[in-house]
């Protein structure tokens, strides 16, 4: 008789894991009908008397001091937050910018939309995080910032980046959408770099459906993504005053309201999911095969996104990892393979051209069909499991996880 569920035996969570996310209360009901009330459902500061009025600049003075930052530039979006941070970082019409291959499109866009040249450049094979050695071959005279991604909630290596930035004279915007909570060397991401850009999308750590925030402790990248944010305007200037060209990306009061109650949850969500993570991790390693990412002592604490596995199909009779995955999902647990692919081979990097901007004195298409990342194209296709964060939640979850893949791999005979 069959054992597997893929092949008629009873699966592990049937119908499914069953996680919760976004989490609220009565905080978050009380807090939108007072904003509701209020008739000041926009954040801009000319609709108060008092700044601390708003839920959005509370929310900011609060976050940044969590982030342990001495300014938070709170936005609608991460993608946003991204490009704010550039822009307000100096990044302007064909600067380069070099990205890891691994990562969601916003970061790339992010830079697009500031004027600037996404450069892609390999990850580490052990970490899924830009690679600084290739990082700082891929320098040119025209790059002007890294942008490190902090994919799924792991730290990229901020030590050897900072180095890279530092000898090169460059800036650095952390890319820190997935990775709310997570510590390298007891400080917080999003305050590692010259500025941070963070995202509260529904299924993110710290959630409101969307909206975004610049963290730094530069005065002065604070007050330039102020501007940018808030149609050009500065935060000591008039209503009808307005010193660059730029969009509204203002967040809304009711994000805000949402924000500041999530915030008081955060760092108790983040500490489940720690420690249930490292107890996955140390399972993971007794049966084998599919190992988590590195644990590196550097990292301190991680808030996690996705939970990202390396399957070894060697340790797997050669079963491709889509057989695994569909193995796991008939025992109802869901994974995937992230973002699919490296950055370069989405349609629009394969159909669309930027011109690099310089007129007459350098004038050069980019073409991202040559570039290659080895590491990147092996990963997303055949070695990434990516589960979500929510069933670290509850150790009960994370055991029928691990229930479900020590199934597979003690009745690997059915499938192979």
């Amino acid at each position: 008789m069959a054992k597997l569920a893929i092949n008629g035996g009873t699966p592990v969570a049937p119908g499914g894991l069953k996680t919760t996310w976004p989490i609220y209360d009565d905080c978050e009901r009380k807090a939108l009908i007072d904003v509701l009330e209020s008739g000041k459902w926009c954040s801009a500061r000319f609709y108060y008397e008092h700044p601390l009025d708003s839920r959005v600049a509370l929310f900011q003075q609060e976050f940044a001091r969590w982030i342990g930052c001495t300014h938070a530039v709170a936005a609608a979006n991460g993608t946003s937050a991204v490009m704010l941070a550039l822009k307000a970082a100096g990044i302007t019409t064909g600067d380069e910018v070099i990205c890891p291959a691994a990562t969601f499109i916003a970061t790339a866009t992010a830079v697009i939309m500031a004027g600037g040249v996404p450069v892609f450049v390999d990850i580490e094979p052990d970490t899924y995080q830009m690679d600084p050695a290739l990082a700082e071959q891929a320098i040119t005279p025209r790059t002007k910032a890294l942008l490190p991604v902090h994919y799924g909630g792991y730290p990229a290596d901020m030590d050897r980046i900072m180095d890279v930035a530092r000898r090169h004279n460059l800036v650095v915007i952390e890319d820190a959408a997935e990775a709310h909570g997570t510590e390298w060397r007891g400080k917080k991401t999003g305050n590692l770099g010259h500025a941070g850009a963070f995202s509260f999308q529904m299924g993110k750590p710290l959630a409101a459906g969307e909206g975004g925030a610049v963290t730094t402790s530069d005065p002065e990248i604070a007050r330039m993504a102020y501007s940018y944010l808030d149609l050009g305007r500065i935060e000591d200037g008039g209503k009808y005053e307005h010193y660059i060209a730029a969009g509204n990306n203002r967040m809304t009061e009711f994000q805000g309201a949402i924000l500041l109650c999530a915030l008081k949850r955060l760092d108790e969500q983040t500490n489940i999911r720690w420690q249930n993570g490292e107890y996955f991790a140390q399972e993971l390693d007794r049966i084998g095969g599919i190992p988590a990412l590195k644990r590196d002592p550097r990292i301190t604490k991680r808030g996690y996104y996705f939970y990202f596995l390396r399957y070894q199909p060697e340790h797997w009779g050669g079963m491709p990892r889509s057989r695994f995955l569909q193995a796991l999902a008939a025992e109802g647990i869901h994974a995937g393979t992230a973002h699919n692919q490296p950055l370069y081979q989405n349609p629009m990097f394969l159909t669309a051209k930027w011109d690099r901007g310089d007129g007459d004195t350098y004038r050069k298409a980019v073409d991202y069909s040559k570039v290659s990342c080895p590491v990147a194209e092996r990963v997303f296709e055949s070695e990434v499991v990516a589960l979500g964060k929510d069933f670290l939640m509850e150790r009960a979850l994370v055991d029928q996880v691990l229930e479900a893949i020590g199934k597979i791999k003690a009745n690997l005979s059915e499938l192979v």
